[in-house]
């Protein structure tokens, strides 16, 4: 395969999966853009409701995305029976663990939301929207395990039409019970839940009839659950374990860094809301290209062949670059865009341009970061990956804490600890990569 081959795999393959990552961050534009009509409490409440809720997830996507680098594994050995049992013990793991995840959350968050957040109607917020999402759990495990099993076998087709389902459900149900049109009452908070519910629920179901139809060759046998494998669950749960601490890394540091907004001011933190939710739509085609190139890095590592991870990366790095060009020149050119996007009537967001200027020229950093990182868990030196993570997330909030509370520097320079940690994330990815010290692991 020539390096233009390779390019234009990496596009083919990582196309969907952008759509199938968008999907999750178009749930929390929608509910941004619904929610910041409804009010600036709701709106700041929203960020930290979104970052609890990844947190009670990270258990089951993290068992994901093992799932994927195992069976990317299996599928670079050209075995599909190891790829279906590595699934039908991964699914199931999956959808335990987000059965208990939903129990927990629903019983601790009442308690230990007061030690969190120190207003008291944010507070109340939160909770009343964790208290439905948190039945959503399964529902996103569950989607993104039949994601890992597509991504791992270039079956990623089916991941356009389920980001459609799950964004177009999700707005329906939005308009419907965030506002109380169509007869139903107004649930502000709580419609939003229930209109994030909803889309995954209608996802799930798409994907299940698209994997039942698409593995029914007997080679795979999924769904076929023998007992349990516990060389296979071994495997999982020693890539997943790594992966799960560094999930947690990355959603405590964002709960953390919207914390530290929540203690300067409400309108700061609804603010820090819209920026970062313009971040996250930033990072949509950096995510596809990364899981793409996660997978195909744990296939080359497979196949014996490391040497054609460079050019990968770089192939990714630029995909991602090209993709998320456009996004980047408006918020430089034109930033108010985003936020009259979001709130128009509320002249005091336009104090974050000068954030989301910032942001966007983070962006130039954090992609080629992201994909020498996400290379470090292909290769399956998950171990390495999470103490990557444990120094990125030092790095940013120590920083935002620095000039966010002793300093009380202005919002826009504590967003600088972004491009800073994934500059210092780059780095030391790079160098561990050039290493070669993962090829001591065999899996």
């Amino acid at each position: 395969m020539t390096m233009s081959r390779l390019s234009r795999l990496v596009w083919k393959v990582s196309l969907p999966v952008i759509l199938a990552g968008a999907s999750e961050t178009l749930l929390h534009l929608i509910d941004t853009i619904f929610l910041a009509r409804v009010g600036v409490t709701e709106l700041g409440a929203l960020a930290i409701a979104d970052s609890v809720l990844l947190l009670f997830l990270v258990l089951p996507l993290g068992l994901a995305e093992a799932i994927q680098i195992v069976a990317a594994r299996r599928a670079g050995q050209r075995r599909p029976d190891a790829v279906g049992a590595v699934f039908n013990q991964g699914f199931l793991a999956v959808a335990s663990i987000s059965v208990v995840a939903t129990a927990t959350l629903k019983t601790t968050w009442p308690i230990a939301g007061k030690w969190f957040v120190e207003t008291g109607a944010t507070g109340a917020l939160v909770e009343n929207y964790l208290q439905i999402a948190a039945f959503g759990i399964f529902f996103v495990g569950a989607n993104f395990a039949y994601s890992a099993l597509l991504i791992s076998s270039g079956k990623t087709v089916a991941l356009v039409p389920a980001a459609v389902i799950l964004a177009g459900t999700n707005i329906s149900f939005n308009y419907d019970l965030v506002y109380g049109k169509l007869g139903f009452p107004a649930m502000g908070m709580r419609g939003a839940a229930l209109g994030s519910f909803a889309a995954e629920a209608a996802a799930f179901l798409f994907l299940t009839l698209y994997v039942l139809r698409a593995f029914k060759g007997k080679h795979y046998k999924l769904f076929h659950f023998r007992g349990i494998e516990r060389r296979t669950l071994r495997l999982l749960g020693r890539l997943s374990a790594p992966i799960v601490v560094q999930n947690s890394l990355e959603t405590l540091r964002w709960l953390a860094f919207f914390l530290i907004f929540e203690r300067v001011s409400e309108a700061a933190l609804a603010i820090a809301n819209i920026v970062y939710t313009c971040y996250v739509v930033f990072w949509i085609p950096t995510e596809g290209f990364a899981e793409t190139s996660c997978a195909m890095v744990s296939r080359f590592v497979g196949r014996n062949q490391p040497e054609r991870i460079g050019a990968l990366l770089r192939d990714a790095v630029g995909g991602a670059l090209v993709a998320t060009f456009p996004f980047l020149a408006l918020a430089l050119l034109a930033p108010r865009w985003f936020f009259n996007l979001f709130a128009p009537e509320w002249g005091l967001l336009g104090d974050g341009s000068a954030s989301l200027r910032i942001v966007a020229l983070a962006m130039l950093i954090v992609i080629p970061g992201e994909m020498w990182f996400v290379a470090v868990s292909g290769t399956g030196d998950t171990a390495a990956a999470l103490g990557i993570e444990f120094v990125l997330t030092g790095t940013m909030l120590g920083l935002a804490y620095l000039t966010a509370i002793p300093l009380a520097w202005p919002v826009e320079v504590v967003w600088l600890s972004l491009p800073i940690a994934w500059a210092v994330c780059l780095v030391i990815s790079y160098m561990w990569m050039k290493s070669r010290i993962w090829q001591r692991l065999q899996i």
